[in-house]
C-alpha cells in the first residue's frame, strides 16, 4: 500500500486524503488545527464551488450538505453606464447551481470524516526541517497548507500583479438571510469605488443557510485604511457603509443583517502569484505543490475554492494512472501542468480583460441585457474559465459571438 503524506485540511488537502481513501492509499494528514477548533475558528475565506465542481465533489460523496444549502442559480452583473460605456442590468444563469458551504462547516466534518475513514491525522504545525525528516517515509508528500508559511519553500515564478496590487484584501462576513430576499438564488456584485468589488451571495454556515458578503479590492485602496485588528460587528458595519453609499440597491436588501456568530468575519490577505510547484528539501527529498499553495489568482474573482477542488481532483487522477512508479519530479511538474491550464486564464488574461475594462468587454456586458445567450456563457465561463478566456479575451472572438448569439436569438425578445 502506497503511502501519501498531506499537509494542510483545506479544500484540496482533505479532498484529496477523502478521496485516496477510497482507492485503499494509506493516507497521512497534517493540519495545525483539531475539527473542533476550526469549528469554532473565525470564517477563514470565500468559499464558493460552481457546478462542475460541485460535481467533482459528488462523484466521491464528499456533497454531504447540498439538500441544505441554498443554490445559486446565477448571477446579478449590473453598472452604472457612465465611465465603463453603456448601462447594463442583467442575470446569466449557469447550467447547474453554485453552492458556497462556509469552510468551518465543510473542513471539521471532512476531518472527522477523514478519520472515521481509516485516514490518521496528526494534529502539529509543520515546518521545512519537520518535512526533512518526513519525505523519506512516504512515497508522495503533498503542500496543500495554502499561502503562507509552507508555501514560501516553493519559488515565485510570477507575481506580474505585484507592482499594482502586491497584497489583494478581501473582507469577509457570513451574514443572516433576509426574508423574501429578491436574490435569495442569485449571486449580485457591484463596484465600491475607492475600495473595490463588493459581491454578496447564498451560503451555509454554522447555524444553517445564511448570506455571505464579500469586499476585494488592493491594499492600495481604501481597505488597506481598515484596522487590522477591529471588532467583528466594526468589520461588518464598514461593509454596510459602503454598500449604503454605493449600492443603496443593495443596502436597501441587506442593511440590517447580522452576523451569523460572533466569529463570522475576517480580513484575507492573498497576494496574486504563481509559484513553482516543486520544493527541494536540504536532504534532496522533493514536495508537491497543490491548490492555493502554487497558484492564488485574485480573490474579487471567487475562483479560490474552483481551484482548490479541481487541482486535487487533478492530482487524484494522476495518482491512481501512476500505479507503483516513483513519484519524481517528472511527475509532479505533470500534475501542475493540467492545474495550471485550468487556472491561468483568472490568474492572468482574464484579470487583465477585467481590470483595464477595454471596449469589446463593454460592448459584451451591455449585450447581456438584450441577449440571454450572451448572460449565460459570461456567467458559465466563471464554471469553465478556459472557456471564457477563448471566446472573451481576444476583440475579434467576442464579437463573433456577439454576433452569432444575436443571429440565434429568437424573434420578438430575449428573456
Amino acid at each position: 500500500m502506497r503511502r501519501i503524506l498531506i499537509v494542510g485540511a483545506g479544500q484540496a488537502g482533505l479532498q484529496l486524503g477523502l478521496c485516496l481513501l477510497q482507492h485503499d492509499y494509506d493516507v497521512t494528514i497534517m493540519t495545525a488545527r483539531t475539527a473542533q477548533e476550526v469549528a469554532s475558528g473565525r470564517a477563514v475565506s470565500v468559499q464558493l464551488l460552481t457546478g462542475s465542481h460541485v460535481a467533482l465533489e459528488r462523484a466521491h460523496g464528499l456533497d454531504l450538505w447540498t439538500a441544505e444549502v441554498p443554490q445559486i442559480r446565477g448571477h446579478h452583473v449590473r453598472g452604472s453606464g457612465e465611465a465603463e460605456g453603456p448601462a447594463y442590468d442583467w442575470v446569466g444563469y449557469y447550467r447547474e447551481p453554485s453552492l458556497s458551504v462556509d469552510e468551518r462547516v465543510k473542513m471539521s466534518v471532512w476531518l472527522d470524516l477523514f478519520e472515521q475513514m481509516g485516514g490518521r491525522v496528526v494534529v502539529h504545525p509543520v515546518t521545512t526541517s519537520d518535512l526533512d525528516h518526513l519525505v523519506g517515509m512516504y512515497d508522495l508528500t503533498v503542500i496543500a497548507a495554502g499561502q503562507s508559511g509552507l508555501a514560501e519553500m516553493f519559488p515565485v515564478t510570477d507575481a506580474w500583479m505585484r507592482p499594482l496590487a502586491r497584497t489583494s484584501i478581501t473582507a469577509i462576513a457570513y451574514v443572516t438571510a433576509v426574508e423574501d430576499d429578491p436574490y435569495a438564488d442569485i449571486m449580485t456584485s457591484g463596484r465600491v469605488p475607492g475600495l473595490g468589488q463588493l459581491t454578496t451571495h447564498p451560503s451555509y454556515s454554522l447555524h444553517g443557510p445564511c448570506r455571505l458578503i464579500a469586499i476585494s479590492g488592493p491594499s492600495t485602496s481604501g481597505l488597506g485604511s481598515w484596522p487590522t485588528r477591529m471588532r467583528p460587528q466594526q468589520q461588518l458595519d464598514l461593509m454596510l457603509e459602503a454598500m449604503r453609499d454605493h449600492l443603496p440597491h443593495l443596502y436597501e436588501v441587506y442593511g440590517g443583517v447580522r452576523l451569523v456568530d460572533r466569529r463570522a468575519v475576517t480580513m484575507d490577505y492573498s497576494p496574486p502569484l504563481m509559484r513553482d510547484p516543486v520544493a527541494v528539501l536540504p536532504s534532496g527529498g522533493k514536495v508537491l505543490g497543490i491548490g492555493d499553495t502554487v497558484i492564488a489568482p485574485l480573490p474579487a474573482f471567487g475562483q479560490n475554492a474552483n481551484n482548490e477542488c479541481r487541482s486535487a481532483d487533478l492530482c487524484l487522477k494522476a495518482i491512481l494512472e501512476h500505479g507503483d512508479r516513483p513519484f519524481d519530479e517528472d511527475f509532479m511538474r505533470a500534475v501542475f501542468a493540467g492545474f495550471r491550464e485550468f487556472a491561468m486564464p483568472f490568474y492572468r488574461d482574464l484579470a487583465v480583460l477585467f481590470g483595464t475594462v477595454p471596449p469589446h468587454l463593454r460592448e459584451v456586458l451591455a449585450a447581456g441585457s438584450t441577449c440571454q445567450a450572451v448572460a449565460d456563457r459570461f456567467v458559465q465561463g466563471f464554471d469553465d474559465p478556459v472557456d471564457m478566456a477563448s471566446w472573451l479575451v481576444d476583440e475579434r472572438t467576442a464579437r463573433a459571438f456577439l454576433t452569432e448569439a444575436a443571429g440565434a436569438q429568437p424573434a420578438g425578445g430575449t428573456r
